[in-house]
């Protein structure tokens, strides 16, 4: 795996998983704050594009995966954290069927 899509699960992991099932949140502003992170972090936008693809695309595809798999809370708070981990990875946009 590539440093760009390791860089972007773990801040998936650590911006978008910790997020209720039930919140509101807007793809656009998670997408501007990965840009800005991803710019401090020294990977640039065009190697960002390549690697990853559409950010808010990627963003928006990891949040429908950890909502299909969310739990009650209680029940998550007990479980193991595998299955949102895995419904956060990235699929590679260049890998075909």
């Amino acid at each position: 795996m590539s440093a760009t899509k390791e860089f972007f699960e773990t801040w998936l992991q650590e911006n978008v998983g910790d997020l209720p099932a039930e919140s509101e949140v807007s793809v656009a502003v998670l997408a501007q704050q990965f840009e800005q992170d991803a710019d401090a972090a020294g990977y640039g936008r065009e190697v960002r594009e390549d690697e990853i693809g559409d950010i808010e695309e990627a963003i928006a595809e990891a949040l429908s995966k950890a909502r299909a798999g969310a739990e009650p809370q209680a029940a998550a708070e007990e479980s193991d954290p595998a299955p949102v981990m895995e419904a956060l990875e990235v699929d590679d946009p260049k890998s075909g069927p």
